[in-house]
């Protein structure tokens, strides 16, 4: 069954419906996800209807130019939100790792429903590490994967057709709704948060079905504290259906602390050192994106659009690294490491169920602000199946509780650590000798070179801004025109300095961010893998904060460095912009 979701949602009904003979055509709920919410974050009608006269909806322009939805001068032209692709219309999507391609069964009889919020006692979703000793909770979850395995293999609740959803939406199984050459994907942009958010609440709800127990929740791994950076427990017991053996064995075991800047070299600091790092990168993310949503969450993206450059957050950087640790460290990176396998392994929603507590802390650190008063992406809708085998359509996702769910309330120590580098860290040598010459970044591409990082000056909009004008814009540095091979990984990070007039010192200053992009590996027809083509990308990262830390309020320019840690990346541009705030920063 397919749904459309629309953020309410159903009771559960009784287990044993699982061997109800199926003797009539099965009716399916299409979740579509649309994101609203009601209370301080909905939209109303007389607010759409006061958009100036002229915004011109995309819609409507696809209508009446007969496809043609693009234009070169005139009034702005809004998009079409993204879509439930046509279910008839799945590509093979095969991906090297899997035997066959990752496209579900398809019914013509399915029926698309709206979906309504769940009749449930409020959930509560609990830290991995704490978990370790309750028996009976570890014996539910147990128990439910095992009986989500062994349901036939055509069945919509069963364990790979609820992992092979994952492959269909980011290894181009669906076209986008009225295209035949614009795939659905929903990594790299605004979209990230929210699919995620609901293929993992249909996920939960069906595992609860599954044991007939309407509380029943998946933990989270807590890698944001230091009690949960190791790799959880709960799923290294071979002999449990929870156990995934195509994991990197160095980092699920013995302890070993995940690396949220991991690019498949070991760090080679100390445990604390690295779990300090984490911590940091972690504030810097909220930190650093508080005031403008799209540096947490990603850039928009628009149904029809074919030459866009994927943008994500630096929550989805944060996460990326996480899956590539996880992963097999060789071959197709199996199965974390590579997005058509990710779901196969069940530490994929233990992750995904942190990364989506990040989101629903950065919204209260924000006043449970919406982040894009954009329809397009209030209205942008998926399909999943729920715990009723039903197609439903989501459309308010911004509120777990309007879900039934909410997260154990447990300590973020990432919130008030001291990230700041200490006097004696600060101090390196200054002298001319220890100096070199940076240029501007000029008109062509440049390609990384791990060996040799990339640094160039890069001019400030301006300097001196007082709290006004910080609270209405943030200063970003912007890297246009990031080439990578989609059948690699890639990952590159930014520092931030202050020159010596053109001339920078042997320290890169103070890290500002990453870019990392997951490997996209895809089969051709011949069964073997395609050939790696380029995809183009950029990267936002907010500086604000750091420019205070770094006592840099005063400087024309600054030195940025892009460090290569894993791929091969060619970069089209650097530059520094103000860009309009959305809100004011909290921490």
């Amino acid at each position: 069954m397919s749904l459309l979701l629309n953020s309410s949602f159903t009771g559960a009904s009784s287990a044993c419906l699982l061997h109800r003979e199926r003797s009539r055509s099965r009716r399916h709920h299409v979740p579509g996800v649309t994101c609203r919410q009601g209370s301080n974050g909905d939209r109303s009608d007389a607010a759409r209807q006061q958009q100036s006269p002229l915004l011109l909806d995309r819609r409507d322009m696809l209508l009446g130019l007969g496809g043609l939805y693009g234009v070169t001068a005139g009034p702005k032209v809004l998009a079409a939100p993204i879509m439930p692709p046509d279910l008839s219309r799945c590509s093979d999507a095969k991906a090297p790792a899997l035997k066959n391609n990752c496209c579900p069964p398809y019914d013509p009889n399915e029926k698309i429903s709206e979906y309504g919020f769940p009749a449930t006692p409020l959930r509560v979703r609990r830290p991995a590490h704490l978990v370790k000793d309750d028996q009976e909770y570890l014996d539910k979850y147990k128990e439910a994967v095992r009986r989500m395995k062994n349901l036939p293999a055509n069945h919509p609740w069963n364990y790979y057709q609820q992992a092979n959803i994952h492959c269909q939406y980011c290894n181009d199984a669906y076209y986008q709704k009225n295209t035949d050459d614009v795939h659905v994907q929903v990594h790299f942009s605004w979209i990230f948060l929210p699919w995620h958010r609901y293929y993992l609440h249909f996920y939960e709800r069906i595992l609860g079905k599954l044991i007939d127990d309407d509380t029943f929740t998946i933990p989270f791994w807590n890698w944001d504290t230091k009690d949960g950076m190791t790799f959880p427990a709960i799923f290294q017991d071979a002999a449990s259906p929870l156990y995934d053996p195509k994991r990197d064995q160095r980092h699920v075991k013995d302890g070993a602390i995940l690396d949220l800047k991991y690019a498949y070299k070991e760090n080679p600091a100390s445990d604390s050192e690295i779990i300090r790092e984490n911590l940091c990168f972690i504030q810097k993310t909220f930190k650093h994106s508080l005031s403008l949503a799209e540096l947490f969450m990603g850039d928009p993206v628009r149904a029809g659009e074919k030459e866009i450059q994927e943008a994500n957050g630096q929550l989805e950087v944060i996460h990326n690294a996480a899956h590539m640790w996880v992963g097999e460290p060789d071959g197709y990176k199996e199965n974390m490491g590579d997005f058509s396998t990710a779901a196969r392994d069940s530490v994929f929603f233990c992750h995904h169920s942190n990364v989506d507590r990040m989101w629903d802390i950065y919204r209260k650190l924000r006043g449970n602000r919406v982040e894009f008063e954009d329809n397009d992406w209030l209205d942008s809708t998926f399909l999943f199946h729920d715990e009723n085998e039903q197609l439903v359509k989501i459309r308010d996702c911004l509120n777990p509780t309007k879900l039934r769910y909410t997260f154990e309330q447990v300590p973020l120590p990432w919130l008030h650590i001291n990230c700041q580098k200490t006097a004696e860290t600060k101090s390196k040598a200054t002298t001319e000798l220890s100096l070199t010459r940076v240029n501007e970044f000029g008109t062509t591409a440049q390609a990384l070179d791990a060996s040799n990082p990339l640094r160039v000056i890069v001019a400030r909009p301006k300097k001196n801004r007082k709290k006004k004008e910080k609270q209405e814009k943030v200063e970003v540095i912007q890297i246009k025109d990031i080439k990578v091979n989609v059948n690699e990984t890639a990952r590159f990070d930014v520092y931030v300095a202050v020159p010596y007039g053109d001339l920078a010192g042997p320290d890169y200053g103070e890290f500002a961010g990453s870019y990392v992009r997951l490997a996209h590996r895809k089969k051709g027809s011949d069964g073997t893998q395609e050939q790696g083509h380029k995809k183009k990308g950029k990267l936002k990262l907010g500086i604000t904060p750091l420019l205070e830390d770094l006592d840099a309020e005063d400087a024309d320019k600054l030195v940025v460095t892009l460090v290569l840690r894993t791929g091969s990346v060619t970069v089209g541009g650097v530059s520094i912009n103000l860009l309009q705030t959305d809100a004011p920063a909290v921490i």
